[in-house]
């Protein structure tokens, strides 16, 4: 397969044509850190409450700058000049688009929308930058990438409004033969001609951030040579030859300036014009080197960081265009982020291979001394504090907020999900995202002007490559989830920008010989004889992946539509690595197709009960070869679960420790349950139990007045400053009979919210408590499950709530807890009875599960008083 789009194809054929100012290129739109598939997973897992995903757009939703209601109340004075005062305002207001935008997508609500666009329009007049720093212009692309949103799902932005919001970021015009020299000058410019050449004199954080700016810009602008002006620099490529040429040097370096025992410092004195694209800091090769150190690591941290994670970002802005920049020189980004976190994770952290901190050196070759590309600072050791000042203040080896910095949830998706690399390979990326987890839970926001930020989120992935509807005219992707309200076209199994065996599909031949549609793959595709296209030449051991939405818990049809030589080929249907409806043998003859132009629908299982998520189907063949051709499949709703509703304001009644007051300081215990998550007190939906005496009990309890199959929990804390007063807290479940059913401890505090996943436990009464100083702010507790009140015998309590099945899943052994004399019955996904009931005698029986193919299975257990079934996972 190839490496990249047909696009680049089309690009090199005719390259030497484009004399063109401008060259509308049909990049993927939307396509800057975001595709549409991407935007899809997003609303689809927050709509299921999964996490992260659920967690994280709860703290996205929360920022202020989300808000449909954010004020844009800059001085329209300063809108059309970007400047030391103007840009404080253009990057929160551009910030607040972005957010909005992606509030809008997720929720459908237009008003997010609208905000976006009010920002855009506010700022669409700029025609002078003063900020002659590049730099400066280079912080500004989260408003692009709120506009690329927008104008690609959106229809309420004029396309007069549009235009002019494109032209305000390359004024005075976009050329690719032509430099306005004069305006730039006299800084009657926009953005593109301040970033256009990156920043050859400065530490290559800066150059990036102007790259980062530039190929954001041409995806929005859909301008191809603009794009490849930012990918072929950073690879440290020449210019395109219908492009301005890149800075000329070596640089002039004639005095040495005073350094530190970190870094020696050089005066800068201009370029030589000897060698033309000279390539400075900004070139990957130049900032991340052969051994993963960062080009500004004897400065300090927070800058090679930044350098690092914003090559990143532009790595996943190019995979979503169809380039491997996340591979360049084998993985380099990556190497730059172990390396990172290697040095700074083991000052706080000790791990069996990393006992004491790493301490790279000249000496052990571990650190390289080299003179940058600006030829102004020479690496000599790697600096654990900020430049050259050794306070303890300014130690930054190491820092929480350097180590909680929203980067590992993109790149553990790339390196980890995507790729499937070994774990050796991304260790300590791994090890500092279980870090950050620990330290605050999910990713934050970050410093918006360097981090991906929120990639709970925005970047979990749940398969290796992307879900497609097909190919537009260009062999472009078009990038859809399958949302299963139409069958789903077997030969539009996911798309993998590299070869894609092993990890969207597995193929017995190398190459297509259907030899249609998808040439570059080796799935074996041809035209069908019914019209489309059909998968071909099926093998046994072969699979195909298709990322896919299930929009509801219930219980579903599962069909193929195929055509059939012979009776002896098998389809298996397995969704998120679970079996789900054993292998099928392909029906043949009779009522059903009777050879490869007699296509037929045929049901491969019925009321199979799926969970509504994004999840990663695979369908996997065996039997004989070339038994059947497979058109398309469909996943149809029959019955869809209740939804679970919040049970705490349908029924709940509250109750909270108090001394003599009822309601402290007006906290009334009811408020927390009143359907109002805004955790300002003064908002008056805060709750708040009485302080107590150090040490003592302080609690809070919701009675749902029944008993209910409780799922999940949320938790909002107060705000304004004073999250930390609902720490380490007790969470407990009981049943109307009083037993304790569920019970967990949580360290740290919600911020402003925890989802705690319940798993169906039957209860009536949610308590929480803690023994900390201080009462019991809650701004609210919702206690989602089903409405419907459940009454059981005592003994079906007692199974449902004290039968503990672990580990699970499991490969091997499965322990039974607490079923003494009761007999146990095992069946698969279709109901049928797998294994020969058996009796459970002791407290604790092992169950040996290798006799069992992987899928999941039900245990129903019975002790003649009650039965309760419980399902297990065989991996």
């Amino acid at each position: 397969m190839t490496t990249n789009f047909t696009k680049k194809l089309f690009s090199f054929l005719f390259l030497a044509l484009c004399i063109a100012n401008y060259t509308e290129a049909q990049l993927v739109h939307p396509g800057i850190s975001h595709k549409l598939s991407d935007l899809d997973r997003m609303k689809a897992m927050v709509e299921a409450g999964i996490e992260p995903w659920a967690t994280t757009y709860q703290n996205l939703s929360s920022n202020a700058k989300a808000q449909y209601t954010y004020a844009v109340n800059v001085d329209p004075a300063i809108t059309t000049e970007y400047n030391s005062t103007s840009d404080g305002w253009f990057i929160n207001d551009g910030t607040a688009a972005y957010y909005n935008a992606l509030m809008w997508y997720i929720t459908g609500d237009s008003r997010h929308a609208e905000k976006a666009i009010e920002i855009f329009n506010t700022w669409k007049g700029i025609k002078r930058n003063t900020m002659t720093v590049p730099l400066s212009s280079g912080r500004i692309w989260r408003i692009i990438e709120a506009a690329e949103i927008i104008q690609h799902t959106y229809d309420g932005w004029a396309e007069s409004d549009i235009q002019e919001f494109k032209d305000m970021l390359v004024y005075p015009g976009y050329s690719n033969t032509t430099v306005p020299t004069a305006a730039i000058a006299s800084n009657d410019i926009s953005f593109y001609w301040r970033v256009y050449q990156g920043d050859p004199a400065r530490h290559g954080n800066q150059g990036l951030f102007c790259m980062r700016t530039m190929m954001a810009m041409a995806i929005f602008l859909d301008n191809e040579i603009m794009y490849d002006r930012a990918l072929r620099y950073l690879q440290g490529y020449t210019h395109r030859v219908d492009d301005v040429a890149y800075p000329s040097g070596p640089p002039i370096n004639n005095n040495q300036l005073e350094g530190c025992e970190y870094f020696d410092e050089f005066t800068q004195n201009g370029f030589e014009t000897t060698i033309t694209d000279y390539g400075f800091n900004e070139v990957i090769s130049n900032y991340i080197y052969e051994n993963g150190q960062c080009q500004e690591s004897s400065r300090d941290q927070a800058h090679g960081q930044a350098g690092v994670s914003t090559i990143t970002v532009m790595a996943e802005m190019a995979w979503n265009q169809g380039d491997n920049l996340y591979g360049h020189l084998d993985n380099r980004p990556l190497l730059g982020l172990e390396f990172y976190y290697r040095y700074n994770l083991s000052w706080v952290e000790s791990f069996p291979d990393q006992t004491s901190p790493w301490e790279p050196t000249v000496a052990s070759g571990e650190y390289i001394e080299r003179t940058d590309q600006s030829g102004r600072w020479r690496s000599l050791k790697i600096n654990p504090y900020l430049v050259c000042s050794t306070t303890e203040e300014d130690w930054h080896r190491g820092r929480v907020s350097l180590l909680t910095s929203p980067i590992y949830e993109m790149n553990l998706a790339h390196y980890k999900d995507r790729l499937g690399l070994p774990s050796e390979d991304y260790k300590w990326l791994e090890r500092g995202y279980d870090y950050m987890t620990a330290q605050i839970g999910v990713e934050g926001e970050g410093t918006v002007t360097d981090h991906p930020g929120f990639g709970g989120l925005k970047f979990r992935r749940v398969s290796p490559g992307d879900p497609i509807s097909g190919f537009n005219s260009n062999g472009l992707p078009v990038y859809k989830m399958n949302d299963l309200s139409v069958p789903i076209e077997a030969e539009n199994f996911d798309y993998f920008v590299l070869d894609g065996q092993n990890r969207t599909y597995s193929d017995n031949s190398s190459a297509n010989e259907g030899g249609a549609y998808r040439t570059d793959e080796s799935v074996d595709v041809k035209v069908a004889s019914e019209g489309g296209y059909c998968v071909t030449n099926i093998e046994a051991g072969e699979y195909l992946t298709y990322t896919i939405n299930v929009p509801a818990n219930g219980t579903y049809n599962l069909g193929i539509r195929y055509a059939s030589a012979n009776a002896n080929g098998n389809i298996k249907f397995n969704l998120d690595g679970d079996d789900i409806t054993g292998e099928v043998a392909v029906p043949h003859g009779g009522s059903n197709s009777t050879g490869l132009t007699d296509w037929k629908d045929s049901q491969v299982a019925s009321e199979v009960h799926l969970t509504k998520g994004v999840k990663a189907l695979k369908l996997m063949f065996s039997g004989a070869s070339n038994a059947f051709e497979l058109n398309n499949f469909s996943i149809s709703l029959v019955e869809a679960d209740p939804d679970p509703v919040n049970l705490a304001v349908l029924h709940g009644v509250a109750s909270q420790s108090i001394d003599s007051d009822p309601c402290p300081y007006g906290g009334c215990a009811e408020l927390a349950i009143d359907g109002n998550t805004n955790g300002n007190f003064g908002g008056g939906s805060v709750s708040h139990s009485a302080h107590g005496t150090s040490g003592s009990l302080k609690w809070w309890k919701v009675d749902l007045q029944n008993n209910y199959n409780i799922e999940t929990i949320n938790i909002y804390n107060r705000t304004g400053g004073y999250q930390s007063r609902l720490s380490d807290l007790t969470v407990e479940i009981k049943d109307s009979n009083g037993n304790t059913i569920y019970s967990e401890f949580f360290a740290g505090y919600p911020d402003p919210s925890w989802t705690l996943d319940i798993g169906g436990v039957v209860g009536q009464g949610v308590i929480i408590s803690k023994t900390t100083d201080t009462g019991i702010t809650l701004a609210e507790v919702e206690v989602f499950g089903v409405d419907d009140a459940i009454t059981l015998s005592n003994q079906d309590f007692k199974l449902e709530n004290t039968v503990t099945l672990y580990p699970n899943p499991t490969t091997d052994l499965l322990n039974i807890v607490n079923a003494q004399n009761s007999t146990v019955s095992v069946f698969n996904i279709l109901g049928k009875q797998v294994l020969t009931p058996f009796e459970v005698k002791e407290q604790n029986h092992q169950l040996d599960v290798t006799q069992l193919q992987p899928g999941i299975y039900f245990l129903k257990i019975d002790n003649g008083f009650g039965a309760v079934t419980k399902k297990i996972i065989r991996k």
